[in-house]
């Protein structure tokens, strides 16, 4: 009779811990992409360090479709661009019905990384060469051809570059076809199709100078691409990034964030090996996340004496 209840009390606790962890959700992207892998991989970790957490990564549409549900879901993680978060906040674009004001942020994960590619034997060996060039600035509609206007107007030759107008498909074609002297991609790295195009043509990455960064810095951040990910490019390179960055609602307690955001930041040699593009996330991104912090996020921050903008506090 002892050993049954004692039989039962032990099932009973087994079941309690069991329905003690907090179930979360992470909206993420198409199981296809790199950001399902990376939100695969940084959900892995924190479970790993934080046991009382269930972290369920679901599929997406896309980061506006991760948006919206903000409002609606509770303990609920999910990426986006930050630009995509201010316009919620903001009530603005595709966002009008408001009601996003508990979003809340915690850290950065890697961005949309500017690729501006030339072909080796085009000459051109700066972003102020291409000056008298036609070049593809990204796919027609593309962030990368918007970021690519952004840079060539800041640097005041965007009337004197031939930008041409395609598909990305067709811009790398012209570049093999010695149509167009090279193209721009913003994709994680490695972005499988300059690994493609540098198996068989010879070609060289832009950087974008330290002076010319300082005219675009508040809208985007300064990345690197390291030397090797591209067979011919021996040298790292400098240039800048479209911020993507992990997202939570108001709801979950301080101390569950805190100990995440814990968790994240010191299980990097874990989640760096679910992409190499894992390796380019960096602390000084959380200052591009344009929601304010989740207090849990922020008291992790504090602790280890990074400074973050009054904005986001």
């Amino acid at each position: 009779m002892k050993r049954g209840f004692f039989v039962l009390i032990a099932i009973f606790c087994v079941i309690s811990l069991a329905t003690a962890q907090t179930q979360i959700a992470l909206k993420s992207a198409r199981e296809t992409s790199t950001y399902y892998a990376f939100a695969v991989g940084i959900a892995k970790a924190l479970m790993e360090g934080v046991p009382e957490v269930n972290i369920t990564v679901e599929t997406s549409a896309g980061s506006v479709e991760n948006v919206k549900l903000s409002r609606t879901r509770n303990d609920y993680l999910f990426t986006s661009p930050p630009s995509l978060v201010k316009a919620a906040l903001a009530g603005e674009e595709q966002f009008k019905e408001g009601g996003y004001g508990r979003i809340r942020g915690l850290w950065p994960i890697p961005g949309l990384v500017m690729h501006w590619v030339v072909r080796q034997d085009s000459g051109i060996v700066s972003l102020a060469d291409l000056s008298g060039n036609k070049f593809v600035p990204g796919g027609a509609g593309s962030a990368g051809e918007r970021i690519t206007r952004d840079v060539l107007a800041a640097m005041g030759i965007l009337d004197k570059v031939d930008l041409v107008r395609v598909d990305l498909s067709e811009g790398v074609q012209a570049v093999r076809n010695k149509r167009a002297v090279g193209f721009a991609t913003s994709s994680t790295p490695p972005a499988s199709m300059i690994q493609e195009i540098a198996a068989t043509v010879p070609i060289r990455l832009l950087e974008l100078p330290d002076q010319d960064y300082e005219r675009v810095k508040t809208k985007y951040a300064r990345a690197v691409i390291p030397a090797g990910m591209y067979s011919g490019v021996d040298t790292a390179i400098k240039t800048i990034s479209e911020p993507v960055a992990l997202y939570t609602v108001e709801n979950l307690s301080e101390d569950m964030v805190y100990k995440l955001t814990k968790t994240f930041w010191e299980s990097r040699p874990r989640w760096e090996t679910v992409h190499p593009a894992m390796k380019l996330i960096s602390m000084d991104d959380v200052n591009f996340m344009e929601a304010k912090l989740h207090p849990g996020a922020l008291r992790y921050y504090r602790e280890v004496g990074f400074k973050v903008t009054p904005a986001l506090q």
